[in-house]
């Protein structure tokens, strides 16, 4: 098996989601002798990939560091190869907190996705989301929400307006609004992003997660009914689920649900 070879097997295992096998064939590759430097470039990428996937950022940003180098001498810049290890080597130094040299690789990546691609492929979206969060975490709010406003336009024109890409913006919106001080317009968000949710998964976890958090985001506002009612449907989903009393988040569901019903008791007895 030659090296081209060897490299599609890889990636096929990737995608296939046989991660570990597919690190191991790109470590092999990263050690044979003779490759080209698209081809090291490659093989160091792949193993970033796998990395990453695997959580392990500091060993996913090192790969990805060496693949840049390589790719950018060997095939400049703005070449899409060398466009998606900056994006995962964006991602990976975020993780690992250094936000600031994440955000700045990841804004160069973003340029070049929107020449290689245009503001609405998905390749595009995808980056200025994850960059979001960077921008978040330096304070950068209102480079954030455009950022997650840019993401949402390109998925509503890809997925339609109820998807779950969409939802994920509008939650990152009510989480950025809500820190802005605007809190009702949050909620509005958060009720949107949960409206996607239960439309799309019905019956899941993930919709009934949504639903208890909406449902804080309105107690805190102090909209007891709406909160009451939004709390009862998350605990209820969960329990047709089956999922354990004890689950995560689920005991502060159960006590702001006592709590709501307790206000709403006192305003009918006043």
């Amino acid at each position: 098996m030659n090296s081209t070879e060897q490299i599609q097997l890889a990636e096929t295992l990737m995608h296939q989601g046989h991660v570990e096998q597919a690190e191991k064939l790109y470590d092999e590759l990263c050690h044979m002798e003779h490759l080209t430097e698209t081809e090291r470039g490659t093989a160091l990428f792949g193993a970033g990939t796998c990395l990453f996937l695997q959580e392990s950022y500091a060993a996913a940003s090192s790969r990805l560091q060496e693949s840049w180098e390589l790719l950018f001498a060997a095939r400049g810049m703005e070449d899409p190869l060398t466009t998606r290890t900056m994006v995962l080597l964006s991602r990976s130094l975020i993780a690992l907190g250094d936000v600031t040299t994440g955000m700045e690789i990841g804004r160069g990546a973003l340029k070049n996705l929107v020449s290689l691609y245009g503001l609405d492929a998905d390749q595009t979206a995808t980056a200025a989301f994850f960059l979001s969060s960077g921008a978040y975490q330096l304070g950068r709010l209102a480079e954030a929400e455009d950022l997650t406003r840019q993401a949402m336009q390109a998925w509503e024109k890809i997925y339609g307006s109820v998807s779950l890409q969409v939802a994920g913006c509008l939650d990152a919106l009510g989480k950025l609004r809500t820190v802005c001080g605007e809190k009702r317009e949050g909620v509005d968000f958060y009720r949107r992003a949960t409206e996607i949710k239960v439309q799309l998964l019905g019956e899941h976890e993930m919709a009934a997660a949504s639903l208890g958090h909406t449902g804080l985001a309105e107690a805190e506002l102090e909209n007891w009914k709406d909160a009451e009612s939004l709390l009862t449907r998350a605990l209820e989903l969960y329990a047709r689920l089956g999922v354990q009393e004890d689950a995560e988040g689920m005991a502060v569901f159960r006590e702001k649900l006592a709590a709501c019903r307790e206000v709403l008791r006192e305003d009918k007895n006043a």
